[in-house]
């Protein structure tokens, strides 16, 4: 039997589906402004992300190796690219960003850049989506030019996203890493919480629609 993942914007919710350029639905983060990220409510207080939460149908076994990886649009979705640019250029676009991207988590020197992750669903505001502090749990999507752009460079889930209803959102008791566990698993968590941000740094000219996949892979008993 084949397992399916739920993306949806909140525990136990309904699969994303904001309308996307081209057709399709999807995550849709909003507009960024230079100096900046998005979804952002008031930059200096740190506050705004895009809240996801990866779950799935398994009815036995948990999900394994679970891990997050940026490709090129359309490749996996067959969407039509309804960007700005190409699909290739804006792939190109977040790799450039995120390898010269600072370590602002509220792109406070306006140096922060590209897509990143934040894998610890409870960071308080202050910590979140803080790299300097946290690199273990917030991750930039093209680091290096290498890092989380492919299956083989991708993030592995990290164990502080691991989460269940209790009927409140609740930290799984003994979570593994790469590891979703089945509906009302109280061990593994039956979903996890991370939190995505586009930065754009003071310096850059470009503007218009950028698009690209987030891709989550993992393994699963049949």
């Amino acid at each position: 039997m084949t397992v399916l993942l739920t993306l949806s914007e909140t525990l136990d919710g309904a699969a994303v589906a904001d309308a996307l350029a081209g057709g399709g639905t999807g995550v849709d983060l909003g507009s960024v402004v230079n100096n900046s990220y998005a979804p952002v409510i008031l930059k200096s207080a740190n506050t705004g992300a895009q809240n996801l939460y990866i779950s799935h149908d398994a009815v036995l076994d948990p999900i394994t190796d679970v891990k997050t990886f940026l490709q090129t649009y359309g490749v996996g979705t067959g969407f039509t690219y309804g960007g700005a640019d190409t699909a290739a250029n804006d792939f190109t676009t977040l790799k450039n960003l995120a390898n010269a991207s600072g370590s602002s988590k509220n792109n406070g020197d306006g140096l922060s850049g590209g897509l990143w992750i934040d894998m610890d669903w409870d960071a308080s505001t202050t910590n979140q989506f803080d790299q300097a502090g946290f690199p273990t749990v917030v991750k930039i999507y093209g680091d290096g030019l290498t890092d989380g752009i492919s299956l083989a460079s991708a993030f592995a889930l990290h164990t502080a996203a691991m989460v269940y209803a209790a009927p409140a959102e609740t930290s799984a008791s003994a979570p593994v890493t790469g590891q979703i566990g089945k509906a009302a698993d109280t061990v593994l968590g039956d979903a996890a919480h991370v939190k995505l941000r586009i930065y754009v740094p003071n310096a850059y000219s470009n503007g218009g629609i950028v698009q690209w996949e987030w891709v989550t892979s993992y393994s699963f008993t049949s």
